[in-house]
């Protein structure tokens, strides 16, 4: 089974510093769930988009307030454990 995610962070309002883990998703939670609900993680491929997505106004306000942004999402591929 294929998974494409993207870490959700508030990243487009928030400066880095003042982000908070703990109120994120990232692709470690993805990870974990699978983990937990019996799935293996066998492939982790990144999966750049293209940065034409992003107007200059808004590359602007991020480096005003210091945000960070990805361009890209991340692209699990997983199996289902079978247990004998």
């Amino acid at each position: 089974m294929a998974f494409l995610n993207s870490d959700w962070r508030n990243f487009e309002s928030t400066p880095a510093a003042e982000e908070k883990p703990d109120k994120s998703i990232t692709i470690f939670d993805y990870h974990r769930l699978l983990s937990k609900t019996g799935w293996k993680t066998t492939h982790r491929i990144e999966c750049p988009l293209s940065s034409e997505r992003l107007t200059g106004k808004m590359v602007q306000k991020m480096q005003d307030k210091r945000i960070l942004r990805t361009i890209g999402r991340t692209l699990l591929i997983v199996k289902k454990n079978i247990c004998k």
